[in-house]
């Protein structure tokens, strides 16, 4: 069967491309939302930039 000896070298060949298509399908999300939150990290940036700038002006009466 396609040059395997038997049905269970066969089965552990499926089990092993199964696995290492998991282990990317899970690497692919972990990269995917690392990236979305950089993303909102740099999005949120200017707005706490503007929002410490704020506090930090001295009051004028």
């Amino acid at each position: 069967m396609f040059g395997f000896t038997d049905y269970a070298d066969y089965r552990r060949n499926e089990q092993e491309i199964d696995r290492r298509a998991e282990q990317s399908r899970v690497a692919r999300e972990r990269k995917e939302i690392a990236r979305r939150q950089a993303t909102e990290q740099r999005a949120a940036e200017p707005t706490r930039q503007a929002k410490a700038a704020r506090t930090a002006r001295p009051r004028v009466a």
